[in-house]
This record gives structure tokens, sequence and C-alpha cells, in this order.
């Protein structure tokens, strides 16, 4: 079972906004949201923060007298954030 994380990028721009990456390039690899833990450990090392949240995701069932009905379930998901360095965007 692969293991998946969420990769948040704070990056500061000129004008002090914060701006997202969809993917961040450490070490001359490239790394991308999904992509498996162990992974991005070994190509970016240590994120700066790590932080943890359950992300509610609908389910339907469908009940026997022929009604649907709507549960939540929670799957964990893993934003790490890294800090590529000064002038580094």
């Amino acid at each position: 079972m692969k293991l998946i994380v969420g990769i948040a990028f704070s990056i500061a721009s000129f004008l002090a906004h914060s701006a997202y990456a969809e993917s961040l390039r450490c070490k001359g690899d490239i790394i991308d949201i999904g992509d498996i833990k162990i992974d991005v450990l070994r190509k970016c090392g240590e994120p700066v923060l790590k932080d943890t949240y359950c992300k509610k995701i609908p389910i339907r069932i469908k009940q026997a007298d022929g009604y649907w009905e709507t549960l939540e379930q929670c799957e964990n998901f893993d934003v790490w954030t890294y800090n590529p360095g000064k002038g580094q965007f």
C-alpha cells in the first residue's frame, strides 16, 4: 500500500504574498504532490514543518428502501512545508 503525501510549498513573493506550487526541485530532482514519503525524504530531506489533517470524503450508500444516505469518511493527509532558501522561488 502506497503512502501518499500531500506537499504544500510556501514561498514568499516580491509582494509578500504566499504562493503554492504543484512541484518542487530538490537537489536536481523534481517532486510532485502525491509522491511517496520515502522519495520526498530522499530527494529533499526533512521538511521545515509537518502537519496532518483529516479530509472528509463523502460516501453515498443506497438504503434498502431505495433512498441514498451520505456518510463521511476521514482520510488522513500529510502536509509537508519546505523552505528552499533565500532567493529560491
